[in-house]
């Protein structure tokens, strides 16, 4: 049975329940048809008016996208993963904005940092998830590093299995490693904390990285580096949502468990 003859019978169900009750509560049968039929009229204007809104809004969402040159209407796009697609309707509805605003001379640039892309990463964990990260100090003494951390300890609060593994860069200085064993010691009362040497990693393995149950895993890159000690700020952040990529970071996580040591 087509969408749309499931959509005519529960107009007819909606009338006919209304009818009813109608006719309980006045025992008069002639009204309660008349009621029924009102009241399913007003909601059948209702939701043919969102109906056609919406098939509007998605002919004009089409038109742009052809008008960009885009090698795909993002209306066509039902089967990408929501975060991504939330992602690219951003920065396309920001650069139709940027687009409007150039014809009068002037534009007004609101910047998005990899530090709030991270935090909206982050909130796509669910309770019961089996998170693995590592973290070789990228972000640290930031803002948004706080805001990771304090993120983190809900996450887990709320039934995550939250595994995090802390590298010590090749590169570290003594003050570096004073600073990773503090970042240890205040995150192990909240999350399980493993430990190993970048001279250790697999290959493949990042610095930075995160991968949520059986759904996402991305990394962090830091394309410019200041200095060579910890506390470097990421600029870069990819995600991976296919079953392919998410299995081999899976496994690759797996391996990072087994090589690192655990932190108490």
């Amino acid at each position: 049975m087509s969408k749309e003859w499931l959509w005519w019978l529960g107009e007819f169900g909606l009338v006919a329940v209304v009818a009813v009750v109608a006719g309980f509560v006045t025992r008069d049968v002639p009204i309660s048809i008349l009621y029924g039929l009102f009241v399913g009229t007003v909601f059948f204007v209702l939701r043919e008016h969102r109906r056609v809104v919406a098939q509007q809004e998605r002919q004009v969402y089409m038109m742009e996208d052809k008008a960009l040159n885009l090698p795909i209407t993002l209306s066509h796009l039902e089967n990408v993963d929501p975060y991504l697609k939330h992602v690219i309707e951003s920065e396309r509805n920001e650069f139709l904005r940027l687009a409007r605003e150039v014809i009068d001379g002037e534009i007004t640039i609101k910047t998005r940092t990899t530090g709030q892309l991270i935090i909206d990463y982050w909130k796509l964990s669910r309770p019961g998830d089996k998170i693995i990260a590592t973290n070789s100090g990228a972000g640290w003494g930031t803002p948004a590093w706080e805001m990771y951390r304090q993120l983190n300890f809900e996450m887990a609060e709320r039934g995550a299995d939250f595994t995090r593994i802390f590298v010590e860069p090749t590169m570290a200085t003594p003050e570096d490693k004073k600073h990773l064993k503090q970042e240890m010691d205040r995150q192990k009362e909240h999350l399980k904390v493993r430990f190993i040497k970048e001279a250790k990693l697999p290959p493949r393995a990042m610095l930075n990285s995160v991968l949520i149950g059986d759904r996402y895993y991305g990394y962090i890159i830091v394309s410019k580096p200041v200095g060579s000690g910890l506390r470097q700020v990421p600029d870069e952040f990819k995600v991976f949502t296919r079953r392919d990529e998410v299995e081999k970071a899976q496994e690759l996580m797996e391996t990072l468990i087994k090589l690192s040591e655990e932190y108490k």
